[in-house]
């Protein structure tokens, strides 16, 4: 059972994203454990569920069946280029960004098509797998970095407002940067969130400077570990450790190493092995506090869903090299 004071008071009506804040969340342990992201152009308004649209019901039926061939893959609508024409002839982009053996970076294939044919395309992608489709592969130099905001207003206000909001200062500040507004990604309490691209690490509770500063990688990552939910290739202990060996190595060069993260249950925690390049760290993770996670705008917090934070109970130490 959470702790009551962490609570809002009866009579408070509280954005689920100012609670966390409040409470001193962290957002680390709480990113996605993928392979694959697929970010498809999908006409707004979306509804909630986002694959609740018009052609795109049969989405989470192929997530699955790729699920079952074994692949770990999460597929993101994003808003589509607001410039292109209307209708069955316009075109529509497709982007797959996917983890390759020997790099700790995602390989990025952008995919065009009509707008009508999005569905088809993404069946084939996920049913026949990511090569199965080279006909509609656009080549061309990939952006210098991209990052994929959550947006999507219908499933929380917190994403919807704060994300937007970001989205729209960066794009601003580094127009040279690919910056999606994108369905839900999860963790809306740590709103704005967003997916940093090719390193594949999610961030939130972040403010323009400090993201600006990871995309730049003009700044330290020590001083933005508070603000990583983790990187995509580990789970949610694992993320915490390697997490905290970036911010012990403190250099960017390590999200182009090749890395694994080994979590083995260790009596109420976890001892988890990061394995970066030709180095190895230990690293003890456990639960911390039951966190109620709050309904925005509901008195006392409304229906309340309990959720879990991470702690490092053993700093990174070297094990191997």
């Amino acid at each position: 059972m959470f702790d009551p004071s962490l609570l809002p008071a009866a009579d408070a009506s509280l954005r689920c994203a100012a609670h966390a804040e409040e409470i001193g969340l962290p957002p680390v342990g709480s990113a996605l454990f993928v392979d694959e992201i697929i970010v498809v152009d999908v006409s707004r308004p979306w509804p909630k569920p986002v694959w609740a649209a018009d052609g795109f019901t049969a989405v989470p039926e192929w997530v699955m069946a790729a699920g079952e061939a074994g692949r770990r893959v999460r597929v993101l609508a994003a808003v589509a280029d607001e410039n292109s024409n209307d209708g069955e002839s316009a075109m529509a982009a497709t982007v797959v960004h996917r983890r390759v053996a020997g790099s700790g970076l995602l390989e990025r294939i952008e995919h065009r098509c009509a707008a009508g044919l999005v569905a088809d395309l993404l069946s084939v992608l996920l049913l026949d797998g990511l090569d199965a489709s080279p006909q509609t592969v656009v080549d061309g130099p990939a952006p210098r970095a991209e990052l994929l905001i959550c947006a999507q207003g219908s499933h929380d206000v917190c994403c919807g407002s704060r994300g937007t909001a970001m989205a729209v200062e960066i794009s601003a500040a580094r127009p040279e940067v690919s910056v999606r507004r994108v369905s839900h990604t999860g963790g809306h309490r740590f709103a704005p969130t967003g997916i940093s691209l090719p390193d594949g690490r999610m961030w939130g509770m972040f403010e323009l400077d400090e993201m600006v500063a990871i995309l730049d990688r003009s700044g330290s990552p020590a001083a933005g570990a508070d603000r990583c939910r983790g990187w995509i290739g580990a789970n949610g202990p694992g993320q915490v450790a390697e997490a905290a060996v970036l911010a012990l190595v403190d250099d960017w060069a390590f999200d182009s190493l090749d890395r694994s993260v080994d979590v083995d249950v260790d009596g109420d925690g976890w001892r988890c092995t990061v394995h970066a390049g030709d180095r190895q760290w230990a690293v003890g993770v456990a639960l911390g506090r039951l966190i109620p996670g709050i309904k925005c705008g509901e008195l006392g917090g409304g229906k309340i869903k309990p959720g879990i934070e991470y702690v490092v109970t053993s700093p990174p130490e070297v094990v191997g090299s």
